[in-house]
């Protein structure tokens, strides 16, 4: 019984053995075909394709960043670990000390204080001076060996002043206007002849100041057809009378007008024959002087340059290779300095300065927060006491360490935990914030 049971299991573990190989095998053959059929990949090695084909994508990873420790209160500890303050001093009874080397100085209020000479460097050229040390200079300028002088003329000021001929007008000239013609070199206005004497033509007779005709008839029909001489040199005014119901010219008469009279002494007659020429006085042209000369104060100047003294340079310098002027000076001596910069310079000494010294012991010291710790080593009384610190320590300090995902390739999707890169067989324009990828299963 017992070996018939295993027999029906040993079957049925051949049977489901069978069975896998030949999915298996179906599997391979399936995915063998589908490789020889499939197109180039779509994604990048480790990456897949996202459910709606669009991009590939693949987990974020974590980095971290460790940024140096700090302290929200206090100081860092030397191994920056820690953070600490330094503890305050009680007031206390006694005698305070000086580190090793140092003493009281009453001249600077009792500080502890030591003093060594200072060192004093080479003599140098002063400020402003040139050169080097035992030949340092400076530079002045050149003057003239003499007084300038003037050829001709005399020197006022820096200039040569001569003076010319006097200033004489310059050519004459017509004031030509509105009245005054020039015509030629004939300046002139014109004016009216003055009027001659006035003469009534035959038969008119001088009546006044007009010519007059008068009608004389010697019977009645004489003085109806009489009628004015059209002989006047003017138009003719008849004048008319009524007498017995009868019209008839009483009389005629005209202004007469004066001929013109003879141009008067000076003046001749004009081409139009009718007015008079009277000359025009020349006005005189302005004052001039000779080639070379300009009015001033109402005389003909020139101005020339002086004759220079060539320049030299003063005395107790000399003249260098450039032409400039080198006038000696004494060495500047060398200043005095401190060799090390926690010195303070006083003329030639060197002041170094120290506070006073405590023996650190608890009783001495206080912390308002945190543990007092005894830091250092050596003895206020030895003069070494400057290297032991009490300090308060507050607790470790910051580390200041973070972490985050990143993307060796492509963009964060929105929920930052996965890396979105586009397809490599269409290669679409990178999302500039990828969204979250589905998942085909």
């Amino acid at each position: 019984m017992e070996t018939t049971k295993k027999t029906s299991i040993t079957k049925a573990a051949l049977l489901v053995i069978a069975a896998l190989s030949m999915l298996l095998s179906g599997l391979f053959i399936a995915a063998a075909s589908r490789s020889d059929a499939s197109p180039p990949p779509a994604c990048p090695d480790g990456l897949s394709l996202t459910a709606d084909a669009k991009n590939c994508f693949q987990a974020a990873v974590v980095t971290s960043a460790d940024d140096p420790n700090s302290c929200d209160t206090g100081q860092l500890t030397p191994d920056g670990t820690t953070c600490y303050v330094a503890a305050q001093i009680l007031p206390q009874e006694g005698t305070t000390l000086c580190p090793k080397g140092y003493s009281p100085d009453d001249s600077l209020g009792d500080m502890c204080a030591r003093f060594e000479e200072a060192s004093e460097r080479d003599d140098t050229c002063p400020a402003g001076s040139r050169g080097d040390a035992g030949s340092c200079y400076i530079l002045v300028a050149k003057g003239p060996a003499g007084d300038d002088t003037c050829a001709e003329g005399e020197l006022i000021g820096t200039n040569c002043v001569i003076t010319g001929a006097a200033p004489v007008n310059g050519e004459s000239e017509c004031p030509e206007s509105a009245t005054v013609i020039l015509t030629g070199s004939e300046c002139y206005t014109l004016i009216a002849p003055p009027a001659g004497d006035t003469t009534c033509v035959d038969p008119y007779i001088a009546f006044g100041s007009i010519c007059k005709q008068t009608n004389s008839g010697a019977d009645e029909q004489a003085i109806l057809d009489f009628e004015c001489s059209t002989n006047a040199p003017q138009t003719i005014v008849e004048n008319m009378r009524t007498h017995g119901g009868l019209t008839k010219i009483d009389s005629c008469d005209y202004v007469p007008v004066a001929p013109a009279g003879a141009c008067p002494d000076g003046t001749t007659l004009d081409t139009n024959g009718v007015d008079c020429r009277r000359p025009v006085d020349l006005r005189p042209g302005a004052l001039v002087c000779d080639d070379g000369f300009g009015i001033v104060d109402g005389k003909c100047i020139h101005y020339a340059s002086p004759a220079t003294a060539v320049a030299s340079c003063p005395a107790g310098s000399v003249e260098d290779g450039v032409g400039d002027c080198r006038k000696p000076v004494a060495d500047a001596s060398g200043v005095y300095y401190c060799e090390d910069a926690n010195a303070a310079l006083n003329g030639t000494i060197c002041v170094f300065t120290a506070g006073f010294l405590i023996e650190p012991s608890p009783t001495l010291y206080k912390c308002e927060s945190g543990e007092r710790t005894v830091i250092g080593s050596g003895s206020a009384t030895d003069g070494t006491g400057s290297d032991v610190q009490v300090i308060c320590i507050l607790g470790d300090a910051n580390a200041n360490t973070t972490s985050g995902p990143s993307c060796l390739q492509g963009v964060l999707s929105t929920d930052n935990a996965y890396c979105i890169v586009p397809r490599i067989d269409t290669a679409p324009a990178a999302a500039a914030v990828a969204p979250v990828p589905s998942f085909t299963g």
